[in-house]
């Protein structure tokens, strides 16, 4: 289904979002091509925001880790908290089970994981298995409580904390408590890096297209912060959105070349989630496209920058701090279940491109240490806090 619509409507076509299951199509297309007017000291080649993506490429100074050091934690030894990814296909959940896993190892407690497989019955299978084996805690990554909502509210009525990470800031109809915790994803900040540097490298002439994720409303939200980007920093610039999601995986490629057929003057195609970057090249090759246009990909993680680096499609990619969000998410953790005040937390946001991927060192060791955005200290910082240091 091709629908056309103006950028003043993508917060009202972002909240009206619905949840999408197996049975529903992944694809579907609509193109954005926004008149308005820029700012001419910014748009395009500006030099502001032209220092912004400057920005956005360079690691931080120190990761922003809590303050306030948590009490008892001896007392969690030897229990088990669950940890719920939407799917497992996404290499950026590996990377956070295993610091997550990490993390928790440091305090005595142990992770189970299950894998939601991009699926509300699978996702509401995982949690319920986590309330019958009675854990301590159940995280769920990039999974929105409307997915697996009656499952979610038994788990809490059993007594056991649920922290929802990865997803937007909060939900009105579940909003936080002493037995549910939200922390934000980065989302939105990669969509906003990513528009920033097609500005900048287009010259404010692009014409983009998004393999936007459907799994939940959030992906949408996301998306829809980096049109904002383009709304006010590049006028001319046409956004066309392909719904696509993880379980229906197979059918990315078709549909990104077909969108691509019906939408030749692209000359930027996204893949708004890492695990999605590869079913995406795959529909720019069926469509001939491979030479005239530039690969973006969210989420990047240690495969992603490889690609990036042997300039393989990929010129820009962005991420988030995958390992530093998974000791984000034990900290969350350990403060609900104790009954301490949870701090506002952010994950960092990084923009890498072929121009600066070689000034950091690609393995494994440094994707789960977080050297990519930041100190590596973060992991003491966080020990302390919890009297384990």
């Amino acid at each position: 289904m091709n629908t056309t619509f103006r950028r003043g409507k993508v917060a009202a076509i972002a909240a009206a979002s619905t949840v999408l299951v197996a049975g529903v199509t992944a694809c579907g297309s609509s193109s954005d091509n926004s008149g308005g007017s820029g700012t001419a000291t910014t748009g395009g080649n500006g030099s502001a925001l032209a220092a912004e993506v400057a920005k956005l490429e360079k690691p931080l100074d120190k990761y922003p880790v809590p303050t306030a050091p948590i009490s008892n934690v001896a007392s969690l030894k030897g229990k088990t908290v669950y940890y719920v990814p939407i799917t497992m296909q996404s290499p950026q959940f590996k990377v956070t089970l295993a610091s997550v896993t990490a993390a928790f190892k440091t305090v005595g407690v142990n992770v189970q994981s299950c894998d939601g497989k991009g699926t509300p019955t699978d996702v509401a299978a995982c949690i319920t298995q986590a309330t019958d084996q009675k854990a301590a805690a159940i995280i769920t990554d990039a999974i929105p409580y409307v997915i697996a909502a009656n499952a979610f509210d038994a788990a809490q009525k059993a007594g056991i904390p649920v922290v929802i990470s990865n997803q937007v800031s909060s939900d009105d109809a579940h909003p936080a408590s002493k037995t549910l915790a939200y922390i934000p994803a980065g989302g939105s900040g990669m969509q906003e890096a990513l528009a920033k540097w097609v500005t900048v490298d287009s010259g404010a002439k692009a014409n983009i297209l998004i393999n936007q994720g459907t799994d939940g409303p959030a992906p949408a939200v996301f998306v829809a912060a980096g049109q904002a980007v383009y709304k006010s920093q590049c006028p001319n610039c046409v956004v066309t959105i392909n719904k696509v999601s993880s379980a229906n995986f197979s059918l990315i490629p078709s549909s990104t070349s077909s969108a691509l057929l019906k939408n030749p003057n692209v000359n930027y195609v996204e893949s708004q989630f890492e695990q999605y970057l590869q079913p995406t090249q795959t529909g720019v090759q069926q469509a001939g496209r491979t030479s005239d246009v530039k690969g973006l990909t969210g989420s990047v993680q240690l495969g992603g920058l490889q690609q990036l680096k042997s300039k393989n499609f990929l010129y820009a990619a962005a991420g988030q701090a995958s390992s530093f969000q998974g000791w984000v998410d034990a900290d969350a953790v350990m403060r609900l279940v104790l009954g301490d005040e949870l701090p506002s937390y952010t994950i960092p946001v990084r923009l890498f491109t072929r121009d600066t991927v070689n000034s950091i060192t690609l393995s494994s060791a440094a994707e789960e240490s977080g050297e990519w955005y930041g100190p590596t200290t973060f992991t003491e910082d966080f020990k302390k806090l919890w009297g384990v240091s």
